[in-house]
């Protein structure tokens, strides 16, 4: 999908541990013409964020990731980074907590319908 207000695809950065789960959610948005960075957990992330030398228009985390940070903490970073960032939160074991709140943000509980994934998305980055 592209930016409304230009002719580029929107850039969503992928972070999920899960190599079949993140490689479905990378190609489902791929095959909806996103720009797709993938990263298995939020220090690649990151580094992906800052690597990326145009704006990210949204980040895809999961809560549960290895490392010293999981998908909320990321979230929370890389807004400092981007504040303008639409944020899709998913997980299969917790929900988000009520004192996480971040507005161009959503949680999606797993399972979901991939194929929702690039609609989700497009509404986080055009509000």
């Amino acid at each position: 999908m592209t930016d409304s207000f230009s002719s580029r695809p929107l850039r969503v950065i992928v972070a999920e541990d899960e190599i079949l789960t993140r490689l479905a959610v990378a190609d489902e948005l791929r095959d909806n013409g996103f720009d797709v960075r993938e990263a298995s957990n939020a220090d690649e992330a990151l580094r992906a964020l800052n690597d990326v030398k145009a704006q990210v228009d949204a980040l895809f985390t999961d809560i549960d990731m290895p490392g010293p940070m999981n998908g909320l903490e990321l979230a929370l970073q890389a807004r400092q980074c981007q504040p303008r960032l639409g944020v899709l939160v998913t997980s299969g074991m917790h929900a988000v907590p009520d004192d996480f709140v971040l507005s161009r943000s959503q949680f999606v509980a797993k399972p979901y319908n991939i194929s929702e994934i690039p609609l989700i998305i497009q509404s986080l980055v055009t509000i």
